[in-house]
């Protein structure tokens, strides 16, 4: 499956384009574009963020976006392969998502932790599953509070276009 227009604009809405490095992704890690992580760690004149000194075009930024969303699609159709989960669109695109904020590890141990003493995972658990991922440095972010409710809706239909 692919990324659709309801995940894309999810995605979007909460990372916002920034043309320039910056640390404020909640963690404190260092970023640029549409949330893409250049390292962790808070910028500090590293190697890997050279490239990105003078800052980025917003065309360089969405060449970035779909990159991390491919690496994000696999991740997702990866364990909805390997559960042998029947994801629907809305489905399918939140938990992208979701992987894209949090990335594939978080994914794996949400799915592993959701289907605890279930032989197969249960769908309807996994929008309570993925509220609990609201945290960055030990602290409840609102911001990410309001996005996983956002990720939940969409999991479970509740978003339209």
């Amino acid at each position: 499956m692919k990324l659709g227009n309801k995940g894309k604009k999810l995605i979007q809405d909460f990372e916002q384009f920034r043309a320039k490095l910056y640390d404020t992704d909640g963690a404190g890690h260092c970023t640029v574009g549409w949330g893409h992580l250049v390292h962790r760690g808070l910028c500090d004149g590293r190697e890997n963020e050279k490239q990105f000194a003078k800052g980025i075009s917003k065309s360089r930024g969405d060449e970035l976006f779909f990159l991390d969303v491919e690496h994000a699609e696999k991740t997702v159709n990866k364990h909805a392969q390997s559960l042998n989960l029947e994801l629907n669109q809305d489905q399918f695109d939140a938990l992208v998502s979701f992987t894209y904020n949090v990335g594939s590890g978080n994914l794996s141990t949400m799915l592993k932790n959701c289907e605890k003493g279930n032989e197969k995972l249960d769908l309807d658990k996994i929008p309570a599953c993925m509220k609990r991922y609201d945290r960055a440095g030990g602290k409840i972010l609102s911001g990410l509070t309001r996005r996983r409710l956002r990720e939940a809706d969409l999991f479970e239909g509740k978003v339209n276009e």
